[in-house]
């Protein structure tokens, strides 16, 4: 019978060994949950927030404007270095442009709004053509074959100095 009380104290001890009180427990939770808050903030500053950010612009300068040949479009290259998430990487493309005594200078994106091909100006046609799903556009950036709805994009573009600077977004 001594026995039997002596386990029943033991196992008395250990149970209330394992029993915090709810305001122990509170507390605990509180400064735990609080650490893992503090560990996160920078945890999501350098890993989630890079790859969240909106894309940004860059001004190319893409030289004299006087240069361009008048009422026809010239390939312009550009290629500057960007962030990317977390790495530097080379930003890379072209764009068309031409002056005319009318409009001034006009940049149109050489990207295709249908699919996202690079369109080719085609001076005999005088058309925009895009390779992929035979889409054409005209001399002002209107779709007026294949399944292109939406206009190629218009650049922002601004001449400063005579030097023609254009709105690249990343």
């Amino acid at each position: 019978m001594l026995e039997n009380k002596v386990s029943i104290s033991r196992q008395t001890a250990v149970e209330n060994q394992f029993q915090i009180s709810r305001r122990a427990f509170l507390t605990t939770s509180v400064l735990a949950g609080g650490a893992v808050v503090l560990a996160a903030i920078p945890m999501v500053s350098i890993v989630v927030l890079p790859s969240l950010k909106k894309g940004t612009g860059k001004w190319v300068d893409f030289g004299k404007a006087d240069k361009l040949p008048p009422d026809d479009f010239s390939m312009l290259s550009y290629e500057f270095m960007t962030k990317d998430g977390w790495i530097d990487l080379p930003q890379r493309g072209f764009v068309w442009a031409k002056t005319d005594a009318k409009n001034g200078v006009k940049v149109f994106s050489s990207t295709c709004s249908h699919l996202a091909c690079n369109v080719i100006w085609n001076r005999d046609t005088r058309m925009f053509e895009c390779p992929c799903h035979t889409g054409r556009f005209d001399p002002d950036g209107l779709p007026v074959a294949g399944p292109p709805k939406k206009p190629l994009f218009l650049l922002p573009h601004k001449v400063e100095e005579g030097k023609i600077l254009v709105h690249i977004t990343l």
